[in-house]
């Protein structure tokens, strides 16, 4: 989840999605969504810039899925978008 890299300012590393298939054994895919509301601000936690300064910027939910839905398949386009 890229937004939680960007709340934890930058502790929380997002990974990239990465399978292995085995074409021996069949593969069973679930995807699960739990996103906050479109109104939630999405941007570095208040306690973890206090001493150190905030890596990213302070969107809404709804801007951010604007910008990542907009953005190409490329890995951590959006973590640099979002860079301050």
């Amino acid at each position: 989840m890229l937004y939680m890299q960007i709340m934890s300012n930058g502790e929380y590393k997002s990974i990239e999605h990465r399978a292995v298939v085995n074409p021996e054994k069949e593969r069973l895919s679930i995807a699960a969504f739990h996103n906050p509301k479109r109104c939630t601000q999405i941007g570095p936690l208040p306690d973890l810039v206090k001493t150190n300064k905030a890596l990213y910027k302070t969107v809404s939910f709804q801007e951010f899925m604007k910008l990542k839905m907009s953005s190409k398949l490329d890995g951590k386009f959006m973590v640099k978008k979002l860079k301050l």
